[in-house]
């Protein structure tokens, strides 16, 4: 008993471990007075004396500990601040600031700084919520406030996580809640329209959050269907002194409410305390897999706790294809004939991966190839009828609904609500010396039009959201 709940070492043993060697002192430590309770409890006791006597002696360990643990980690930190500041003083000095932003007179202007909580960039943020902040700057984030707690993100280091938050084509007033804010210089300073991994959000309709930012938000949807692409409006010529006649326009709403959602990754302890070089790997990896997460909900999202998608949309227009497993030319003919006129500047095709040997294989009537004609050295076509077209695998396979579709993805909402919030966590793989990362935000997401529409002509359907379905059964 003695020997395998022995006291832990004595203070001047550990005085000169690293700050890791100390955190395994302390669990140690835990582990001791744990066992002495367990074994009480499990014989159905108290604590004997001498058992009273050796967890009052790990208790003043723990806390000896915990101090010097504090310690070490305000010398690390300060070790860490002196070791970027060597480096950057070692750096040549840059070029002179030549701002490219002018005013309204033609006159360079800089570009007003964002805010960045006093940090030098997100791994140093990550840093200090993993291992603490001597410096008191996490004090000056909110905190807590989303579901999933943690620190909000500040401005400056959001286009480090996120894609662009807002689209130009609205304008509201913008508010963060929840977590720690990112500061404003680590989100993206311009639209994300070249992004090659985001597909909907830089085409779409973007609501900045607002205030208060996870607030449920309705918008009118013209209820149009048969009705015409006008919603209803029926519009006449007038003889001099006639009467004006009536017009009607049926209205729906679509309502959006962000909802939250988290991405994790986990760094080794090691790589995270060296956050000048962790800050580019961890951002790059987050800022993908965040901008994948939307896109999929955006194009695939059932509506549950999730953003409602376009493939499934109740205004989508669905073409049955010729044959199954297969596309043809006249299965996307068919599906450009039933596109809103207006939308065809703007449309994007969105393909599964899987069908590029099928599109490679187009043929016209005669047999010929319309995609690509026979010049291996031109590489994929990035158009299709003079459409973009983006191959992905965040919509369905070859052979299922929606494994392409022609969008107008203008005509899709998005809300973003409060966010992004990060935390870090020690406890889950403690032993194993890593960290995980968990960094969350709000959004909503659902398409604008709500049923196909009907052409002036008043029996020709098309939609701004065209699918490919299976064959006629």
């Amino acid at each position: 008993m003695k020997k395998k709940l022995r006291l832990a070492l004595n203070l001047q043993n550990f005085a000169g471990e690293s700050l890791q060697e100390l955190l395994q002192t302390r669990a140690e430590v835990h582990e001791q007075q744990k066992a002495l309770i367990d074994k009480a409890r499990a014989e159905g006791r108290n604590l004997t004396e001498e058992e009273e006597t050796q967890f009052d002696a790990l208790e003043t360990q723990f806390i000896e500990i915990e101090a010097k643990i504090e310690t070490a980690q305000k010398n690390q930190a300060r070790e860490d601040a002196v070791a970027a500041r060597e480096a950057a003083l070692n750096q040549p000095v840059a070029a002179k600031y030549r701002p490219t932003v002018v005013n309204a007179f033609g006159t360079p202007v800089q570009p007003e700084k964002k805010d960045d909580g006093g940090f030098n960039n997100l791994g140093e943020l990550i840093h200090a919520v993993r291992f603490g902040d001597p410096k008191g700057r996490l004090n000056n984030l909110p905190i807590g406030q989303g579901q999933g707690g943690g620190y909000g993100v500040p401005e400056a280091f959001h286009s480090q996580i996120l894609p662009s938050r807002v689209n130009a084509q609205w304008s509201m007033g913008v508010g963060t809640e929840g977590g720690y804010a990112v500061p404003e210089q680590f989100k993206p300073d311009v639209l994300m329209l070249g992004a090659p991994s985001a597909i909907v959000r830089p085409r779409a309709a973007v609501l900045p959050a607002g205030e208060p930012p996870d607030a449920k938000i309705t918008m009118p949807a013209l209820d149009q269907g048969s009705n015409g692409v006008y919603g209803g409006v029926e519009v006449q010529w007038i003889g001099e002194g006639a009467e004006k006649p009536d017009t009607s326009a049926s209205l729906k709403e679509v309502s959006l409410q962000p909802h939250e959602v988290a991405a994790t990754t986990i760094v080794t302890d090691k790589l995270l305390r060296n956050w000048a070089a962790a800050n580019s790997f961890i951002s790059n990896l987050l800022n993908k897999a965040m901008m994948a997460a939307e896109d999929i909900a955006f194009l695939t999202g059932n509506g549950t706790g999730k953003p409602s998608g376009l493939i499934g949309a109740a205004g989508s227009l669905a073409v049955k294809r010729t044959t199954a497993n297969r596309v043809v030319t006249d299965d996307l003919i068919n599906m450009l004939a039933g596109l809103l006129p207006e939308s065809v500047g703007s449309a994007v095709w969105v393909a599964n991966q899987s069908l590029l040997p099928e599109i490679a294989k187009l043929k016209d009537s005669v047999g010929n190839y319309i995609f690509i004609k026979g010049d291996a050295t031109k590489g994929i076509p990035s158009t299709l009828f003079g459409i973009p077209i983006e191959f992905t695998g965040k919509v369905p396979r070859i052979g299922s609904k929606g494994d392409i579709g022609l969008y107008d993805i203008s005509y899709y909402l998005i809300k973003d609500g409060s966010g992004p919030f990060i935390a870090a966590s020690e406890h889950v793989l403690f032993k194993q010396n890593k960290t995980v990362i968990k960094v969350f935000w709000n959004v909503d997401g659902k398409p604008w039009v709500v049923e196909p529409l009907t052409l002036e002509d008043g029996v020709t359907q098309v939609s701004p959201y065209v699918v490919l379905d299976i064959p006629q059964a």
